[in-house]
């Protein structure tokens, strides 16, 4: 059996190592590193969470070039794109390109006339990745330009859960930026704002305050309604009070999580990105669905257990390890990529009282480790 896996996890070692080198060579024949950078053009697709692990990487490019114009550009926009995320001073230009009018306005970016083009990728395949280059080398008119790896295979996903989890993502970003010879020490330049005092008039507590991040856009991440509900009666009765945080379409199950409780709330549909990032940075703790504000909890190091369905590659998304716990099954149907599931069994599996014990072997832990931290 570990032969098998072994074998397993070789052969997709291998085939990643010859995407890389491929793309290695290419860029090579492409771009030039020997230019000097004024100008920089920073390229990500993805919403919430896709974008917040970018952040890292784009406060180490910041300091490696303090005086460059860093422009940022999405070629599939969405509401909650990076530049809504990110510190309002950080860009220069923002330019939110939709899918029906992509070649017209990139063709318009090539009078910009960019020194650099950095790319923060999604998991392209080999032929999207080249297409990709060949677009910003010719269209464009960029000749200096990195970022494009190796990505990662769908092969074999319950033994790379187990043996062999593929890197955070913006750890996997910060790397990209190391075989390019640019380091640094990272952070999260967040949009960060207070939530108005009328909103939080009915949160007066001096309790300890765990939030509920419930919202997912993909239903085969939700944990259980009843769970949710069952872990929310058993904090209330030690002293927790709880505050669910979610979107506009969340309103109804937070109501069921909280009902007749004392010491629990909701801010469903309240905050903006800003205020939830303001809010959740004076939490105790919080309870997250592998979700957008899931990564606004720990880049604002408000202390999270994460509650992951194993159908994907999931590790790409886990928190950083430091003050964070991530409880995950691994069942004979991991790795199915299905967004539907009929009956969600690797998230039925996590019980409400792990995830209370987990909490609070978390909070322990910060306690111990962190004797001035404030809880």
């Amino acid at each position: 059996m570990i032969q098998t896996y072994m074998l397993k996890l070789l052969t997709i070692r291998t085939l990643l190592s010859v995407r890389y080198r491929i793309i290695a060579c290419v860029q090579k024949l492409l771009f030039s590193s020997k230019m000097p950078v004024s100008k920089i053009l920073i390229h990500r697709i993805g919403t919430f969470g896709d974008s917040i692990v970018t952040l890292p990487a784009l406060s180490i490019i910041r300091r490696h070039y303090p005086h460059a114009q860093l422009d940022f550009v999405t070629t599939y926009a969405t509401p909650l794109n990076l530049s809504t995320i990110v510190r309002k001073d950080f860009f220069s230009k923002i330019y939110l390109i939709q899918k029906q009018n992509r070649k017209k306005e990139l063709k318009a970016l090539k009078h910009e006339h960019y020194d650099l083009y950095i790319e923060l990728p999604q998991n392209y395949g080999l032929i999207k990745t080249l297409r990709n280059m060949l677009v910003v080398r010719f269209l464009l008119g960029i000749k200096n330009a990195f970022g494009w790896d190796e990505g990662m295979s769908k092969l074999f996903v319950k033994e790379q859960l187990t043996y062999a989890p593929p890197l955070r993502e913006s750890e996997r970003f910060v790397r990209n930026l190391a075989r390019n010879a640019i380091t640094g020490t990272p952070d999260y330049p967040l949009q960060i704002e207070a939530p108005s005092a009328e909103l939080l008039t009915l949160f007066q507590t001096p309790h300890k305050v765990v939030a509920f991040v419930i919202g997912t856009n993909v239903p085969a991440n939700k944990w259980p309604l009843s769970s949710w509900r069952s872990l929310a009666v058993a904090l209330c009765k030690e002293g927790f009070s709880v505050a669910v945080i979610g979107g506009e379409q969340e309103k109804q199950d937070a109501h069921k999580i909280i009902a007749d409780l004392d010491r629990a709330y909701t801010f469903c549909g309240q905050f903006s990105i800003a205020q939830s990032a303001g809010f959740l940075q004076t939490c105790t703790a919080a309870i997250c669905h592998d979700t957008g504000a899931m990564h606004l909890c720990y880049a604002v190091h408000t202390p999270l257990v994460a509650l992951f369905s194993s159908r994907q590659l999931a590790s790409k998304w886990f928190p950083p390890e430091k003050g964070n716990a991530v409880l995950m099954q691994i069942l004979s149907c991991s790795g199915c990529f299905r967004k539907q599931c009929e009956n969600n069994l690797c998230l039925k599996e996590i019980t409400p009282d792990a995830v209370e014990r987990q909490l609070h072997e978390l909070l322990k832990e910060i306690d111990e480790n962190s004797p001035c931290r404030k809880l």
